[in-house]
């Protein structure tokens, strides 16, 4: 072979007869990026490498030797590349440095702290990094995950406590990538403390279950609640549940709220205090309703017809001119209502006189404007209306109003006095208000009107005041229904207090043992607490509870719904989380790995670790 000019020969077309391709490229795949450059990607982990001939298969060989999701890779190895030496974890034993990563970056930092340099250099503002990355320490957040969540779970079965539970819903539009759900649980702990941690959002509440919902999924959530509830063990120490979501009476949510109620009644023997709808969604309701129905259709086309006819006819004939309030709401009527039509209603008898005045000149106008008889109903609409809009406001729990019995007595009672309201055939009275108070009003009532009278300011006192003076000659017989509701709760609660897990000794003034029986009267006739603004209640029952031990017991059940104040930090957060993870669902399989990242920030944060 010595003759032979080839041998030892650089030449490159005598290599390339020769040379076998690497068995790496069995377990890599090469392809040219944007730019041309050769790139290789594993086939176990997608971690990309620069696949140039200059650079040889040694780092690829190596990396694959490493893999964590390679298989076949060498054994003894801690699932790190040689150029993520630089990164201080092992999946396997230094879980302490996972979780503070997790704890303290966004889901896109930890995906940027797994990359490579190389994918960082190619990604500088990290808006388009692969989480991919994550499948390679998939088994390591998955085991960290299970870890917090047995702490977290093992922990609030441990609280001698109700809880109040959160369902937070977000839709966005036509985007499914905008949808989502958090199930929340809220509660004052052994201390008579509120721990307040969601992510980073103040508030007295962990995630406990996240989901990726589309919003024509949205009915589905009941078994979703229910599975999440048994899977944290909790099922059988719910208070109450808070629905911060849509209702639409076309999807049917209300058979659904029905049969979520029942299953929590069912699984305990003190009373459930139901499922509380946010009356945010109030006017998403109504309006579905007017929709479906078509009760105000004719009185709507009355009106845009109006209003037609004066747009029209102010623009060409100059005698008719229109200050700016004028021609907005009838720029506003000529549009057609939102789906709420308080405002459209409102606009509607704002503009009535002009209309009349109109009708006095314009002959035209006065053939298509509305009779007399449609402008009653049109008003009776919209008192209807703002009383819902007045008691949603006065309900709702950033308010801190008195809350006070909304029944169709009371409604018929308002509306007789506001405007000419016929009670009989009122199909206003019989659907609109009739659902929401059964909806929204009855067990908002229920729960607000028991933290009054557990407010030491308060009491009953505050309740015959307030009553006095929005129901007259009526108030006694809603004081009546005030208390009875009161006593049937306190008397379950007082029938289990022998077989509660943590329960208190009742003392008389003298430290004695006392009979339970009259622990309700004595809270009753002790005088009232100054009605000072600040005042930490629960600072108050925390001091008192050897003395109402089962009053004590309600109050850290019921005074825990203060927490939902306005939805408003459950929603910021879910914003939060879907924000960051947006861009993330459209990769396969990624999602089982981005809830459990999403969860262990909240399970991380919370006092307990």
């Amino acid at each position: 072979m010595e003759g032979d000019p080839n041998v030892g020969s650089s030449s490159s077309s005598a290599i390339k007869k020769r040379k076998k391709p690497s068995p790496v490229w069995n377990e890599m795949i090469k392809y040219p990026d944007a730019d041309g450059k050769l790139k290789a990607e594993c086939k176990h982990c997608k971690k990309t490498f620069d696949a140039d001939s200059k650079k040889g298969t040694t780092h690829l060989k190596n990396h694959l030797d490493r893999c964590p999701a390679n298989p076949k890779r060498k054994s003894g190895s801690d699932g790190r590349d040689g150029d993520d030496q630089h990164q201080s974890l092992s999946p396997s034993i230094k879980t302490k440095e996972l979780a503070s990563l997790i704890k303290e970056k966004s889901v896109r930092g930890v995906i940027k702290h797994f990359s490579s340099d190389q994918e960082r250099m190619n990604w500088p503002d990290c808006p388009d990094l692969d989480p991919r990355v994550l499948n390679s320490r998939k088994d390591e957040i998955l085991q960290l995950y299970q870890e917090e969540k047995e702490k977290l779970c093992q922990f609030l079965n441990n609280l001698s406590c109700r809880f109040t539970l959160q369902l937070v819903c977000r839709n966005r539009g036509m985007d499914d990538m905008d949808d989502g759900c958090l199930l929340v649980v809220n509660y004052i702990d052994d201390s008579w403390e509120r721990q307040s941690k969601i992510i980073s959002w103040e508030r007295q509440s962990k995630i406990i279950s996240f989901w990726h919902c589309p919003r024509d999924h949205i009915k589905n959530f009941t078994e979703a609640v229910k599975q999440s509830c048994m899977d944290w063990k909790i099922d059988m120490n719910i208070c109450s549940l808070v629905l911060s979501l849509e209702i639409d009476t076309a999807d049917g949510l209300y058979n659904e709220i029905g049969k979520m109620e029942s299953w929590f009644s069912q699984r305990r023997s003190l009373p459930f205090a139901g499922c509380l709808l946010s009356t945010y969604y109030l006017r998403d309701y109504v309006g579905s309703v007017l929709k479906s129905e078509d009760y105000v259709g004719d009185g709507i086309r009355s009106i845009k017809e109006c209003a037609a006819y004066v747009q029209n006819k102010s623009t060409s004939d100059k005698l008719i001119q229109l200050d700016g309030a004028v021609r907005l709401a009838i720029s506003m009527l000529d549009y057609g209502p939102p789906v709420w039509g308080f405002g459209y209603f409102q606009s509607a008898v704002d503009v009535k006189e002009v209309f009349s005045a109109l009708e006095q000149f314009d002959s035209e106008f006065r053939s298509i404007n509305l009779s007399k008889q449609k402008w009653d109903e049109v008003t009776a609409t919209y008192e209807h209306l703002k009383l819902l809009e007045d008691v949603s406001i006065s309900i709702s729990w950033e308010r801190r109003d008195i809350p006070i019995i909304v029944d169709l007595p009371y409604v018929h009672k308002i509306l007789k006095d506001r405007c000419n309201h016929t009670i009989e055939d009122c199909l206003l009275c019989q659907k609109v208000m009739k659902g929401a108070i059964d909806l929204f009003f009855s067990k908002n009532y229920s729960v607000r009107v028991i933290a009054v009278i557990l407010d030491p300011r308060l009491k009953m006192d505050g309740l015959q005041l307030r009553y006095k003076e929005i129901y007259g000659s009526d108030a006694d017989r809603y004081l009546e229904k005030v208390n009875k509701d009161f006593r049937d709760v306190y008397d379950a609660y007082a029938a289990t207090a022998s077989s509660n897990s943590k329960s208190y000794e009742m003392l008389d003034a003298m430290g004695r043992p006392s009979s339970p029986k009259s622990e309700l009267d004595l809270y009753m006739k002790e005088l009232k607490v100054p009605a000072v603004k600040k005042f930490d209640k629960l600072a108050w029952w925390r001091g008192n509870a050897p003395f109402y031990p089962t009053l004590a017991r309600m109050a850290r059940d019921y005074l825990a719904l203060e927490i939902t104040t306005a939805d408003a930090a459950a929603k910021h957060a879910l914003f939060a989380l879907i924000h960051d993870v947006d861009c993330i669902y459209q990769f396969p399989g990624i999602p089982e790995i981005i809830t459990p990242l999403l969860l262990l920030k909240g399970f991380l944060s919370s006092p307990e670790n």
